[in-house]
């Protein structure tokens, strides 16, 4: 299962950590000199109180001191972007967006206002806005390598993998050290049926930090996908697992690699585990009934899939593994009947099972 690593908010990030950021990315933590004797004007003042409560996770007095600020210095571009991040911090994206908007009416080349604002918009589900604004940002500043990332990710998500592996391209370009737009750029090219390419991708992300499971789990993916590379998937489950324990996403990624390796009772084990770390986890619960189908426990494979669509009523691969169950149980109206579901939610096998002459007219 490929999981899109996108970062936190970039405020939040540089409140914590400046790690794998491009090297042009707005600062956000700088505070104001003293203007006069050392002894800072009040709107600087308030303005480094803001950045203070920022860095301890305080948003609301930050919210308050960047207020103040503002009200004391009605052209602050600083103060008006830092209270555009506190804003998305506290999911007020309407209040956030308002804020970049002032900084880019102050300073329309601010690149990191664009991006800032592209997130806002994102978070407020308005995608196609923030495509537009993360391509505002790399055409003011091709080396800030966060708006290639973003765009790259929306791209990702609307299926657009070749256009999705275009901008992780500029997003490394820009920093090499970039972990998160590596793993993805591994992802656009396994989606591209490039196994090798994205393993290499996931193999360079992992050498930028090698405690992140999310890497390690798509290296697997990238492995079993590939065929013939099973043990190293599992390996790289293994890692991941230890990492990040009882994650269910990563049991039953295990439990699919050892399917795929005729494992069926090693794979069961995996998806078990994964259920009980997470019991409403349809996909582990499908998984298990394929694995119990060949095991040939037709109504536990039966009843697993029932649970699933309890979960997911629109689930058409369990749809698709309830209904072979129930063929081979001898229920074949009942099969036909969920395969012919399973194709009216559009997938294709289930069109097949269902035109198979024991289902008739």
């Amino acid at each position: 299962m490929l999981r899109i690593s996108r970062f936190l908010p970039l405020a939040a990030l540089l409140a914590t950590s400046t790690a794998g950021l491009a090297q042009n990315a707005p600062a956000v933590l700088d505070t104001v000199r003293a203007k006069t004797l050392g002894v800072a004007q009040a709107p600087d003042k308030f303005y480094n109180t803001g950045v203070a409560a920022f860095q301890s996770r305080n948003y609301q007095g930050a919210l308050g001191a960047f207020d103040k600020a503002i009200s004391g210095r009605a052209d602050f571009e600083k103060a008006y972007y830092n209270r555009a991040a506190t804003k998305y911090e506290l999911k007020d994206f309407a209040g956030a967006k308002a804020d970049y908007d002032k900084v880019i009416s102050l300073n329309a080349q601010s690149a990191s206002a664009w991006f800032g604002r592209g997130q806002a918009q994102e978070a407020a589900a308005d995608k196609a806005a923030a495509e537009a604004d993360y391509t505002k940002a790399t055409e003011l500043n091709p080396a800030f390598a966060q708006p290639w990332y973003y765009r790259g990710a929306l791209r990702f998500e609307q299926g657009k993998y070749a256009e999705a592996l275009a901008d992780f391209d500029k997003a490394v370009g820009a920093d090499p050290q970039y972990g998160y737009a590596l793993n993805d750029r591994g992802s656009a090219r396994l989606q591209l049926k490039e196994y090798d390419a994205a393993i290499a991708d996931y193999t360079k992300a992992i050498a930028t930090n090698d405690q992140s499971p999310i890497f390690y789990t798509n290296r697997a993916a990238a492995y079993r996908r590939k065929g013939g590379e099973e043990a190293k998937a599992l390996a790289d489950l293994d890692k991941a697992a230890r990492f990040k324990d009882n994650s269910a996403q990563i049991l039953n990624s295990r439990g699919a690699v050892r399917f795929s390796s005729n494992d069926f009772k090693g794979a069961i084990t995996d998806f078990n585990a994964a259920l009980a770390a997470d019991p409403a986890y349809a996909l582990a619960l499908n998984n298990r009934a394929a694995a119990k189908i060949k095991l040939e426990d037709y109504k536990g494979a039966e009843e697993d899939c029932s649970a699933a669509l309890k979960i997911n009523p629109k689930y058409a691969e369990a749809l698709l593994n309830r209904g072979i169950a129930r063929e081979l149980l001898r229920k074949g109206a009942e099969a036909c009947a969920d395969w012919r579901k399973a194709a009216e939610l559009g997938l294709e096998i289930g069109t097949n099972y269902a035109n198979a002459s024991a289902c008739g007219e």
